[in-house]
């Protein structure tokens, strides 16, 4: 009966794949608890709003630019979920995390392929030479298949950058290191990758894009995020920078005044 017992609730591993839908279980925060201004988190009674989307990268970046912070993600790998189970999972997420909106998508994979066989016990009973009855059990086995279909599901969650912490990212550029993929990518090794241009700034009306690498400002080279900074603390709002940029291969100049 043990064994029995055993091997049907693998049967429905194998058919339903894990209970929970990973999204908790596999969250990662980007930063340190207080890391962010606690104003910037969910409020009580706040909606939480949850969005399907095709191209998450894209959308990372589309929602960072109406000023909202990523707090963290989660990814795994698992069986087919419904939608429904997914806004469930995220929503509860969300609410742990204090986030105030999220993204998430799911890619297929692979699908997995195998069988498995559940043990029955059959008993037999029979009249001896006597005239008493006597029984004895044999083992038989149901063999089943599977197919299930795998997907890699994403989520991001975010929460609205406050106002008074805006200053921090004039003239609306949000900036990173160039990684090894980056490198490879826009065939430059030194520079300040921009990540995020936040709607309706200068640098939005100035036309700067994500994957811009900025290489000089006001003359000085800028040769990683640190001179980047370093330009920035030594700028007064109301001044002009002349950008040179590195767009596609080309250098570009771009004039803005600093502020947002």
């Amino acid at each position: 009966m043990k064994k029995f017992l055993i091997l049907y609730t693998f049967s429905l591993f194998i058919l339903t794949g894990c209970v929970t839908t990973g999204f908790d279980d596999f969250y990662k925060p980007w930063h340190d608890e207080g890391f962010f201004p606690k104003e910037a988190y969910l409020k009580e009674g706040e909606e939480i709003k949850i969005f399907k989307v095709n191209n998450i990268d894209e959308e990372f970046r589309e929602i960072a630019s109406y000023w909202y912070w990523c707090i963290g993600y989660s990814g795994f790998n698992g069986p087919a979920i419904s939608d429904e189970e997914v806004y469930t999972a995220i929503k509860k997420l969300c609410k742990k995390e204090k986030a105030t909106r999220a993204i998430w998508s799911e890619n297929y994979t692979d699908t997995r392929n195998g069988s498995y066989s559940v043990p029955y016990t059959n008993y037999h009973y029979y009249t001896n030479a006597y005239g008493a009855t006597s029984s004895y059990a044999t083992t038989s086995y149901a063999n089943y298949s599977y197919s299930i279909q795998r997907y890699d599901y994403s989520a991001y969650l975010f929460i609205r950058i406050p106002k008074n912490k805006r200053a921090a990212y004039t003239p609306g550029i949000a900036v990173s290191e160039l990684t090894r993929h980056d490198r490879e990518i826009y065939k430059q090794n030194t520079g300040a990758l921009i990540n995020i241009i936040y709607k309706n700034t200068e640098a939005y009306y100035a036309n700067l894009s994500h994957g811009d690498i900025i290489t000089k400002i006001n003359g000085k080279r800028i040769y990683s995020t640190e001179d980047y900074y370093d330009v920035m603390k030594k700028t007064n709002f109301g001044d002009i920078w002349t950008m040179t940029i590195l767009r596609n291969g080309f250098e570009k100049e771009v004039k803005l005044t600093y502020t947002l």
